[in-house]
């Protein structure tokens, strides 16, 4: 096992506040230099700096958003320009956007304190992410040894490359089992040195990144199935230009949310979706998917369950079933 990285910075002052300053920068720009898309954290947080608003409340005033809402995932850049004058301004933190990057992250947390444990048919002997990771790579395959990140919780992201899929994988919440977590398109992971209120991220593995091993991309690809709906709609053979974009705007929506907003931006984006669902344009599956697939950043954060999450999507769904609607 290699030696973990130790950042510097040529950028560095001579205080405490400036040489970390100067260690972020210096660390963005080598992040930038593998390829993998950076954008700035707020600092001490792990919520994205900029865009300050939510889609759904963009007024366009915001330079970037001239020709429409762009949110952090179109803002991260390999720009070594853009990444010096943004972190000369503020020590931000570092976000890396996974899909973007080519990257999908596994992160395994530990329980909250005073949780109860999951059932044990769906963690064995296992009480924390690794311990479930670990049971899954020695039951279905291997696990490589790739680039790792330690986290102020206990936890450990493990970065793993994407070129070689054929479809983008997104971000998940518990499908690979409790307390792991994936981010891979529309999903970004803070990374080393940022400092957050909980403690510092640390380089765990400094070894290149390893291509997502074949059974974690079946495991990844494949949804459960959704529950039955209790009518019958007419399949949908062709997925508009229309319909794409609806979807792509709802789940952004979704995944933009800020807190106080979150679940009213599911139930919103469940309701537009479930008009077209009535219409027969959609599929409850698919519209289902996409709406828990862009809420996982919120699960992961706690502010609701995967359960709680869908509860909402069928609320949604069944208050937008009175205006039926398809696509164009």
């Amino acid at each position: 096992m290699s030696t973990p990285t130790r950042w510097t910075s040529t950028h560095a002052g001579s205080t405490a506040a400036e040489l970390h300053r100067g260690a972020l920068l210096a660390t963005a720009l080598e992040y930038a230099a593998r390829g993998w898309h950076v954008f700035p954290l707020i600092p001490g947080a792990k919520r994205p700096a900029t865009p300050r608003h939510a889609a759904d409340g963009c007024d366009h005033r915001d330079p970037w958003c001239r020709g429409g809402h762009t949110g952090w995932e179109q803002r991260a850049t390999t720009n070594p320009d853009r990444i010096t004058r943004a972190w000369t301004t503020a020590a931000y933190g570092v976000g890396i956007a996974c899909g973007p990057s080519g990257l999908l992250v596994i992160d395994t947390d530990t329980p909250k304190p005073g949780a109860a444990l999951p059932p044990v048919e769906s963690r064995g002997e296992a009480t924390s992410g690794e311990g479930v990771l670990i049971a899954l790579a020695e039951a279905c395959g291997d696990l490589p040894e790739t680039w790792t990140v330690d986290t102020p919780s206990g936890g450990v992201h493990r970065y793993f490359t994407t070129e070689h899929l054929t479809e983008p994988l997104g971000n998940s919440a518990g499908r690979l089992g409790p307390w792991i977590d994936t981010r891979g398109n529309g999903g970004y992971v803070v990374a080393p040195p940022t400092v957050t209120d909980a403690g510092r991220y640390l380089v765990g593995l400094d070894t290149p990144p390893e291509p997502l091993p074949a059974w974690l991309v079946q495991r990844l690809t494949t949804r459960p199935a959704a529950p039955a709906s209790p009518r019958e709609l007419r399949p949908v053979t062709h997925r508009s230009a229309y319909l794409r974009a609806v979807l792509t705007k709802e789940a952004e929506h979704v995944r933009e949310a800020t807190e106080g907003g979150r679940n009213h931006a599911l139930f919103a984006a469940a309701c537009c979706l479930g008009e077209l669902i009535a219409g027969g344009s959609l599929t409850e599956s698919d519209a289902a998917g996409t709406l828990l697939d862009a809420s996982a950043g919120h699960i992961a954060a706690g502010a609701f369950t995967e359960a709680e999450a869908f509860a909402t999507v069928r609320s949604g769904f069944r208050r937008g079933a009175a205006k039926p609607r398809t696509a164009a």
